[in-house]
Parts: structure tokens; C-alpha cells; sequence
């Protein structure tokens, strides 16, 4: 009995906890699902487009100090989820799943994203995304970009295209909010293509690649860079990208067949033949003509007399 409480203790003690002064997981997973209602509240309470910073910022109060938390440890939080990148992915993807499930409740009607969240990775249409499907990036050096390269494998074909899309929402007290999406594609000659799209609101951001029909892709590589922001930005200024998909989509087009070459032989047995059936072909009869009953006419032809010419 002793040997077990021991190991147990043991157990115990190597379990990951969270680290004093930071918020547990379950608690911030209520704080951001009510601080995204908060927001949203805010958005519709504010009389004007300059207010609506000003009601987010006394909601998101409102809401830490529900959740008996302070902004300081709000801040401290989210720098040390920033670093754990699979813990804030579970996390945001429970709080996303949970605003999806109020928003059906409420009859909302399935989005963008929603249509291709139960896709596999193999089909016509495929989600091939396999990294995180949330990211959080801030404002300023070192945190504010993150790279990813997906490989091609042997379901890519020629006249392929391909679809990435992401929600995003900005968590800023003010400052600059700009973002871009950078996608860069090789294909099988190393060719490059390079496409991008720029973020500067909350909500779904699409980049569309369209197919190529002479090459097959080699590789994709994805970038996500935050601009620094033009002023003091606080901590807690963050953006967050949740549901990221990158859609693979096969051309409908039917493939243009070519007809199997002939060798000259068959050619010349081909001609060989058709000639033998030319030769051989019967001829048809045509209809005999009719046969008269009655004998030519005995008559002799009338001599017509000549009149003498009188000179």
C-alpha cells in the first residue's frame, strides 16, 4: 500500500500544472468565451465607429473582474499560452466550438468555414491542413509571425487548386491592425508562384490559389506576419487565428484522350483489305428493261419523190 501511494504522489508531482500566476485552462477558456460575447456586445452597443475600442476595452474589465482576475494576469496569460502553441489551440478550439454551438442555437446559418469542417483528407475536395488550427501572434518582434510548409504527396495532380481559410480576430486597445497571409507554391519544374491577402478586421479571411494546368505542386509554404503596431502596444494586444483550413480541389475538367498510335503495317493491311473488299464487292443488278410483246411494225419507210430541178 505504501509503494502505491508513492507512486501516485510521484505521479502527481510530474504532472504539468500551470505555473503560478497564470490562468488555468478551464478559466481561460470562460474568460475568452465571454470576452468574445463581451465584444460583440460592444459592437452593437457602440453609437459610433470611435467607441467601439473605447466599449471593448470596459467590457473585457467587466469580464476579468467576473472571473476574479486581473488585467495583469490576464497579460502574463497569454505571453505563456503564446509559447504553448498546442495548450492554446485546445483551448481556442473548445471556445470556438462553443460560440459556433450559441450562434446554431440562435439560428444562425453555417458559414464559409463551417462547409468545410468535416472534410478528410483525401476526395475531390480535401482539407489537407494537419498543424495547429489556431495561432496567436502580437504585435511586435519575435511574436508576430509563424511559418508552415506542407508537402505535396502523390494525390496532387496537375490542375489542382487550393483555398486557405482562417478566422481572425483582433484584440487591440487601438494602435495598428494589419496583418498578411502569404502563400508560396513550387511546382515540379521549381517554379514559383507567390499569393497574398491582407487582414485588417475581424472575421474570415480567404486566400484563393488558382490551378495549374502543366505542372504538378512540389510544395506550399504559408506565412503569418502581424505588422509591429506604429505605438505602445500593451501586452494583451493580440490577434487570434482559429479555424485555419487549406482546401485542395481537383479539376472537374475530364482528361483529353489521344487516340493509340497505329503501326504502318496494320496501315498497310488495313488498305490491303479494304482494296480485296473493293475488288470482291458484289456488283448490283439493275432492273432489266421491260420486254415489248408487239413485233416492229413490217412497214416499210415512204420514199419522198424528188421534183425535177427546171433550169
Amino acid at each position: 500500500m505504501t509503494v502505491i501511494l508513492v507512486a501516485v504522489a510521484i505521479l502527481a508531482a510530474c504532472k504539468p500544472t500551470t505555473p503560478s500566476g497564470v490562468i488555468g485552462e478551464g478559466d481561460m477558456e470562460d474568460l475568452l468565451y465571454d470576452y468574445h460575447v463581451s465584444r460583440a456586445m460592444a459592437s452593437q452597443t457602440a453609437t459610433s465607429t470611435e467607441y467601439v475600442d473605447f466599449n471593448q476595452e470596459v467590457y473585457l474589465l467587466a469580464t476579468l473582474k467576473k472571473h476574479g482576475y486581473t488585467k495583469a494576469d490576464f497579460d502574463s496569460s497569454l505571453v505563456y499560452y503564446y509559447g504553448r502553441a498546442d495548450k492554446f489551440s485546445k483551448i481556442y478550439s473548445r471556445v470556438t466550438q462553443r460560440l459556433n454551438d450559441k450562434a446554431a442555437s440562435l439560428g444562425a446559418a453555417m458559414g464559409e468555414l463551417n462547409q468545410y469542417s468535416t472534410l478528410s483528407a483525401s476526395g475531390d475536395t480535401a482539407n489537407i491542413w494537419r498543424d495547429a488550427t489556431a495561432l496567436l501572434l502580437m504585435p511586435r518582434p519575435c511574436y508576430n509571425r509563424a511559418e508552415f510548409t506542407l508537402k505535396a504527396d502523390t494525390s496532387f495532380r496537375k490542375g489542382d487548386s487550393f483555398q486557405m481559410n482562417l478566422l481572425t480576430n483582433f484584440m487591440f486597445k487601438g494602435g495598428t491592425r494589419d496583418a498578411t497571409f502569404y502563400v508560396a507554391v513550387r511546382y515540379d519544374n521549381d517554379s514559383v508562384s507567390a499569393h497574398s491577402t491582407r487582414c485588417t478586421s475581424t472575421g474570415v479571411s480567404t486566400l484563393r490559389i488558382p490551378a495549374s494546368r502543366d505542372h504538378v505542386v512540389k510544395d506550399l509554404r504559408l506565412f503569418f506576419y502581424l505588422a509591429p503596431s506604429t505605438e505602445a502596444a500593451s501586452s494583451s494586444d493580440v490577434m487570434f487565428i482559429n479555424q485555419i483550413q487549406f482546401i485542395r480541389f481537383h479539376s472537374k475538367e475530364a482528361p483529353v484522350s489521344t487516340p493509340a498510335p497505329v503501326a504502318s503495317d496494320s496501315l498497310k493491311v488495313q488498305r490491303d483489305t479494304t482494296a480485296n473488299v473493293q475488288q470482291t464487292a458484289p456488283v448490283q443488278n439493275r432492273p432489266s428493261a421491260p420486254v415489248q410483246n408487239n413485233p416492229p411494225s413490217a412497214e416499210k419507210p415512204q420514199r419522198v419523190p424528188v421534183k425535177p430541178v427546171t433550169r
